[in-house]
């Protein structure tokens, strides 16, 4: 009886070991992608890096979803990922000045200069 009951105690003590192992685990994992998105959000580098990169028209309407927007630019290679994009819109300064019009973009802006573009400001000069 007392053999069963330590075997017992020790299953119990083995398994609440495993469960501990198993969520530090999971948090470790889950934390690493989450501070990876959160890195992306706000630094996510542009599609091209070297040279200007390919220039491309693209027509925005009146009332665009930032999903269908994202979707858009996905689709025509101007950034990697259309849900990141989403995310950068709503973190950016410019998400509700954008406006319906005509633009080019280039695979070498980034989310940020791009939003600048569509809300209408100039694209600053490097001296």
């Amino acid at each position: 009886m007392k053999r069963d009951s330590m075997l017992l105690g020790m299953a119990r003590l083995l398994f609440h070991a495993m469960l501990i192992v198993v969520a530090l685990m999971m948090i470790k994992e889950y934390s690493t992608k989450c501070y990876d998105l959160g890195y992306r959000v706000f630094k996510e580098g542009p599609v091209t890096t070297i040279g200007e990169g390919k220039k491309l028209t693209v027509t925005i309407t009146d009332g665009v979803s930032p999903k269908a927007l994202g979707e858009l630019l996905e689709t025509k290679g101007l950034i990697r990922d259309s849900k990141l994009f989403i995310l950068q819109y709503y973190c950016s300064e410019y998400r509700k000045e954008i406006q319906p019009g005509t633009y080019e973009l280039k695979s070498s802006m980034t989310a940020e200069e791009m939003f600048a573009t569509m809300a209408g400001y100039e694209e600053e000069e490097e001296e």
